[in-house]
C-alpha cells in the first residue's frame, strides 16, 4: 500500500499536462465569491443580533429610571445606540410610553420621541402597527416600547442581500416607578 502511495505522488510530481494550473485558476474565483459570500450572510446575521441586543439594553436601561427623562438622556440614548451598533450609517430610536385603555380596549401613548428618521407615534399607529407585538396588560399598566432603525451595507454584492434596514422592537416594563416621565423643557 505505500509503495503504491509512492508511485502515484512520483506520477503527480512528474506531470507537465498543466491540468492542475488550469483546475487552480478555475476554481480560486469560485472559492474564493463562496468565502465571500459566507463572510457577508455571516456579518448580516452577527449584525442583527448586535441590533437587537443595543435595543433591549436601551430598554432596559430606560426601565429601571425612576427620575423624569430628558431630550438630553435620549440624545445620550441615541449616542450610546450608535457606538453599540457600530454604524457608519444614520441610526434611529424611537422610544414610546404605553398604556392599556381598558374601558376603551386600546393602547394609548403617554408620550413617543425620536431621534434619527424614526417618527413619534400616535394613538393610531400604535393600535393599528405595534398593537399585535404588545403584551397583555391591565387597565392602566404601563410598558416601555423602544424601537431602534439602522441601515445595513454588505461589504461584497452578495445575490439577494443588498442594502437593508434593520429595525428592531423591544419592551419591558418600568420596574422601579408605575411610568416613566417625559420632562420637557
Amino acid at each position: 500500500m505505500l509503495n503504491g502511495l509512492r508511485k502515484t505522488l512520483r506520477r503527480f510530481a512528474r506531470d507537465t499536462g498543466g491540468q492542475a494550473s488550469i483546475e487552480l485558476a478555475i476554481f480560486t474565483p469560485l472559492l474564493l465569491s463562496l468565502l465571500a459570500a459566507g463572510y457577508v450572510y455571516f456579518d448580516a446575521f452577527r449584525q442583527k443580533a448586535v441590533n437587537i441586543n443595543a435595543a433591549y439594553t436601551i430598554s432596559d436601561a430606560l426601565s429601571r429610571e425612576t427620575d423624569e427623562i430628558n431630550p438630553n438622556y435620549l440624545d445620550g440614548l441615541h449616542e450610546m445606540l450608535e457606538f453599540l451598533t457600530h454604524s457608519t450609517d444614520q441610526v434611529g430610536l424611537r422610544v414610546t410610553m404605553v398604556h392599556w385603555n381598558e374601558p376603551n380596549a386600546e393602547y394609548r401613548i403617554d408620550w413617543s420621541k425620536t431621534r434619527g428618521p424614526l417618527y413619534p407615534l400616535k394613538d393610531r399607529d400604535v393600535n393599528s402597527a405595534l398593537a399585535d407585538n404588545l403584551p397583555t396588560l391591565l387597565h392602566n399598566e404601563r410598558v416601555i416600547v423602544v424601537e431602534t432603525s439602522t441601515t445595513y451595507n454588505p461589504i461584497f454584492k452578495v445575490p439577494g442581500l443588498s442594502e437593508q434596514e434593520m429595525y428592531n422592537f423591544a419592551f419591558t416594563r418600568p420596574r422601579f416607578a408605575p411610568k416613566l416621565v417625559w420632562a420637557d423643557y
